[in-house]
């Protein structure tokens, strides 16, 4: 049997795929899989929990520029687990990304031509000043950035 070769197209715009991938890191860093770092995975990542209602599955997704996980906890006769993506689901992840990938160093992803980072008030969205208490380095597609300053921390 002849198999036709596989021929890739691009089915987004690498600006858009930043963005949601930049999102995806700040679940790590400080979001509902925070605790990852915790337990000792500093690789760069991005990822999502995920749990159904009734707490029936829970999973995590992550990845790195190098490698893609996913981690699904639930009972194939659709009993509830009784965790959350988090508490189920992350731990495993971990363990095996922090196996998988020992002994490499932290791969960042690449930032595609097109976008640009600002430093934002974490409270109102706002372009922060020097009096802003929380600063978080944002990436947006080149253009859209904030352009009003906060004008809550004076």
């Amino acid at each position: 049997m002849k198999r036709n070769p596989v021929v890739a197209r691009q089915v987004s715009q690498p600006e858009t795929t930043f963005l949601v991938t930049n999102m995806m890191r700040s679940v790590l860093n400080e979001g509902t899989a925070a605790a990852a770092r915790s337990m000792g995975f500093t690789l760069d990542a991005a990822g999502k929990t995920g749990t159904t209602n009734d707490l029936r599955d829970a999973w995590f997704a992550g990845f790195t520029p190098e490698l893609l996980t996913v981690v699904w906890v639930g009972f194939d006769d659709n009993q509830p687990v009784g965790l959350s993506g988090a508490r189920a689901a992350l731990p495993i992840w971990t363990q095996f990304m922090k196996n998988a990938l020992a002994g490499r160093t932290s791969v960042p992803f690449t930032v595609p031509d097109g976008i640009a980072f600002a430093e934002i008030d974490a409270e109102t969205g706002k372009l922060a000043t020097s009096l802003c208490p929380k600063v978080i380095r944002e990436a947006f597609i080149a253009g859209t950035e904030p352009h009003e300053v906060c004008d809550l921390h004076r």
